[in-house]
C-alpha cells in the first residue's frame, strides 16, 4: 500500500513514527478519560497496550483512529495531524480487529466473502470482487488457517475462527497500522493460542507493519513486542521495553492487587498471590 504521506510535499521527509501523542487529554464533563498522554510509537513497532477496565485503552484507540477527538493536545498518525487531515482517507491505512462485533460483518456471508468486504470497508458484499482480489483473500484465509472454511457461513464458525477471519479481513488492503482490540477475549486456551500464533505469523511476514495489541492480560504479550504502554485511570503509568514495564511492583500498583510475574520462553505469566484474596475480599481494604 502506498504511503499516506503521498499527498504531502515530495521533498518532505517521511515521519518515522506511526503515532505521536503530545499532551493528549479527553474529558467528558468533569471526568478525564485520558489525561496528559505523551506517547511515541516508531513505525514497524509491535506494541502492547495494557490496563484494567476503565483505564482508557478503548478511548486511546478511538482517539488514534479519529472516532474521538482530544480535548487538549495533538495526535499525529502515520505522518498526519488529526484535525488537519481527512480521517476517512487516513483510515484506509489503518486495520482494526474489534471482536466486540459492534460493527460486525453480515453473518450470512461465507467466510471468503466476509474477508472480501475488507476491500470495500463495508459490512456486506455489495460490490463484485475481482479475480485478483478473490485470489488474495483465499491466500489470506490459507495464511490464517481457514482455507477449509472459506465456503462456510460466518455464523457457523467458532469464536476463534471468526477472530482469525477478522484478521484476514483487516489485511486484504495491507494497512500500515493494525489495531487488535482484545482479539482473544472470550476464547478458551486453544483458541487464544491459535489467534496469538496467527498474529505472530502475520507480524513475521510483514515486519513493516505497526501492530497495537490492546489487552488485559500479560500472557498475551508476544515475545517480539517492542514496547508496552501501561494505563491507569487514563494516565500513562509506565511505557517502555516489556522487561522494564512488566514488573510485579508496577502491575500490582496498576491492577490494584498483589501479583507475581514470571517470564518463561519469552512470555510473561502473571499469578495473583493467595494472600491478596483477603485484601480483595475486604471492602475496607485500601
Amino acid at each position: 500500500m502506498s504511503d499516506p504521506d503521498h499527498s504531502n510535499d515530495s521533498n518532505e521527509p517521511r515521519d518515522p513514527n506511526a503515532v505521536r501523542m503530545a499532551g493528549v487529554s479527553v474529558r467528558r464533563g468533569d471526568v478525564h478519560i485520558l489525561e496528559g498522554v505523551e506517547w511515541t510509537v516508531p513505525r514497524g513497532s509491535s506494541v502492547a497496550v495494557l490496563g484494567p477496565n476503565g483505564s482508557g485503552k478503548t478511548t486511546l484507540m478511538r482517539t488514534i483512529t479519529g472516532f474521538m477527538w482530544p480535548t487538549t493536545g495533538t495526535v499525529d498518525v502515520l505522518g498526519r495531524r488529526l484535525g488537519r487531515t481527512d480521517v476517512r482517507e487516513l483510515r484506509r491505512y489503518i486495520g482494526v480487529v474489534d471482536p466486540s462485533e459492534r460493527f460486525g460483518v453480515d453473518e450470512d456471508l461465507t467466510t471468503l466473502d466476509a474477508v472480501l468486504t475488507g476491500y470495500f470497508a463495508t459490512l456486506n458484499l455489495y460490490d463484485e470482487a475481482t479475480a485478483e482480489q478473490r485470489a488474495h483473500a483465499e491466500h489470506l484465509l490459507d495464511t490464517v488457517g481457514l482455507s477449509h472454511r472459506r465456503t462456510q457461513r460466518i455464523r457457523v464458525l467458532s469464536t476463534g475462527e471468526k477472530r482469525r477471519a477478522l484478521l484476514a479481513r483487516a489485511l486484504v488492503r495491507l494497512p500500515e497500522l493494525l489495531i487488535l482490540d482484545e482479539p482473544t477475549a472470550g476464547l478458551d486456551v486453544s483458541g487464544r493460542e491459535r489467534v496469538l500464533a496467527t498474529i505472530e505469523q502475520l507480524r513475521a511476514m510483514h515486519p513493516e507493519l505497526t501492530v497495537f495489541m490492546i489487552t488485559h492480560h500479560v500472557e498475551e504479550i508476544s515475545p517480539s513486542t517492542d514496547q508496552v504502554l501501561l494505563l491507569r485511570r487514563g494516565r500513562v503509568a509506565a511505557v517502555g521495553r516489556p522487561d522494564h514495564v512488566i514488573t510485579p511492583e508496577t502491575l500490582s500498583d496498576v491492577l490494584g492487587c498483589k501479583v507475581y510475574v514470571q517470564k518463561r520462553a519469552g512470555r510473561f505469566w502473571l499469578e495473583v498471590l493467595p494472600e491478596a484474596w483477603l485484601d480483595l475480599a475486604d471492602p475496607n481494604a485500601t
